[in-house]
């Protein structure tokens, strides 16, 4: 088994990806709660961000699971 393999540079920029989207998704998220709190309407975009954000990230780790999958059985 080959435990010293550097991870291919899709998977990381995927990895990236799926977590700044997230978290830019939570702190979207989190304005909004603020905004609400404060009886302010939030923007559209922001409601998009919050809306979408996690969604997205969830299927980019899932897309990165799938991916990580095959690259092991290829090496087996």
């Amino acid at each position: 088994m080959n435990t010293s393999a550097a991870t291919p540079t899709s998977l990381r920029i995927l990895t990236f990806l799926a977590g700044g989207v997230a978290i830019a998704s939570l702190a979207a998220l989190a304005v909004i709660l603020i905004q609400y709190a404060m009886q302010l309407s939030p923007a559209p975009a922001l409601l998009a961000v919050a809306l979408y954000g996690l969604p997205l990230a969830f299927i980019l780790l899932i897309v990165i699971l799938v991916l990580n999958f095959r690259e092991r059985r290829r090496s087996h």
